[in-house]
């Protein structure tokens, strides 16, 4: 099948892992000598998929994926697979890698986003994208970085693209129109007992630096706090924070 071939190519490109931080300089072309039949007018265009870490795939070898990989297949009014089931059961198995799986999730976000062109989905999508960075910095301080946050970072795309959904699909969470504060502050109180408590009981921080990371950690919840305005971000963080720290 001519897409295994497009993708073993693009997953050697790939590194073998990315540092809390990183940024990857993966994926500026696929050879074009991989596919040459059936290429159409355009179809060597490039298009971005993530452009923090510069992945860009050619429209045939998009088209071929969307083809020969079901889990890529979206269809408007159906419950799409959440990222990480979807990644799980997915037929290509050229994703194998953490590089490779950071790949597939940016390519999940890149097909599923194409059912959400509205501009109330591109204002949730940037900031959902905002809540889950600062959560998954926030938890990756406290564990001084490594190698799952810096995946994180970029598989982020596609669980905020997986929140849009549900939201759409679920329209009773849109209806919940009354006063989340009491409910926000509980969440947000509970994240920063949690910063504290991380710090208190980690003797790496010498007392001086513990201070100012406890400052700069509860910066960024307030950061939560500013973008957390309804039920739908607010099911959101929760959501996504206890399912994955």
């Amino acid at each position: 099948m001519k897409n295994t071939s497009i993708l073993l190519f693009i997953l050697i490109l790939l590194p073998a892992c990315i540092h809390r931080g990183a940024k990857s300089t993966a994926i500026n072309k696929v050879d074009s000598s991989i596919n040459n039949d059936t290429i159409f007018k355009g179809d060597r265009d490039t298009v971005i998929i993530d452009s923090e870490q510069n992945y860009k795939l050619t429209k045939h070898d998009l088209r071929e994926l969307y083809k020969n990989e079901p889990t890529f297949k979206f269809h408007d009014g159906s419950y799409p697979d959440a990222p990480e089931i979807a990644y799980n059961i997915r037929q290509v198995p050229d994703f194998g890698s953490e590089s490779g799986q950071d790949l597939y999730y940016a390519i999940y976000a890149h097909f599923l986003k194409k059912l959400y062109p509205y501009k109330k989905s591109t204002v949730r999508r940037q900031t959902l994208i905002k809540m889950y960075r600062d959560i998954n910095s926030i938890f990756g301080r406290l564990a001084h970085g490594g190698t799952y946050f810096g995946h994180q970072y970029t598989r982020i795309l596609a669980d905020a693209e997986y929140s849009i959904s549900l939201g759409d699909y679920r329209d009773c969470d849109d209806e919940k129109q009354y006063d989340i504060s009491k409910q926000k502050q509980l969440y947000l109180n509970a994240l920063k007992q949690q910063i504290i408590d991380e710090l208190n009981s980690n003797l790496d921080f010498p007392d001086k630096e513990r201070l100012q990371e406890k400052k700069e950690l509860f910066e960024t919840v307030k950061e939560l706090d500013d973008l957390i305005t309804d039920y739908f971000y607010l099911k959101s963080a929760r959501t996504f924070q206890y399912s994955n720290y």
